[in-house]
């Protein structure tokens, strides 16, 4: 299992999550004209479903968007400089899920 460590920007925790290439490489299929749902649980046993965007053209850029990513991030009092642990496992019934583990900085 490989867990993918993100520090978060200001950005990512006032807008939106910049998905970092090896994020992508383990998510679903991207897809230029619909966002994808992705469903992932976090440390608490919470349900999220972020929305995985790209760009219609040009570079990908992709991102988690800011409805149910602003959600978590606020349920969890996430920070500037925090840091997620993002990974996915397989599940009892065989299906692949998506965890993530945030963790609070002090700087």
């Amino acid at each position: 299992m490989v867990r993918i460590v993100k520090v978060l920007t200001r950005t990512d925790v006032s807008q939106r999550l910049g998905v970092t290439t090896e994020m992508l490489n383990m998510l679903p299929p991207y897809n230029r004209e619909h966002d994808v749902p992705v469903r992932v649980l976090d440390d608490t046993g919470m349900i999220y479903e972020f929305k995985l965007s790209v760009r219609a053209e040009g570079a990908l850029k992709p991102i988690f968007q800011y409805q149910e990513w602003r959600a978590f991030v606020h349920r969890r009092n996430i920070r500037t400089g925090d840091v997620i642990y993002f990974w996915e496992q397989e599940s009892v019934d065989h299906r692949t899920e998506y965890r993530i583990h945030p963790v609070r900085t002090y700087v």
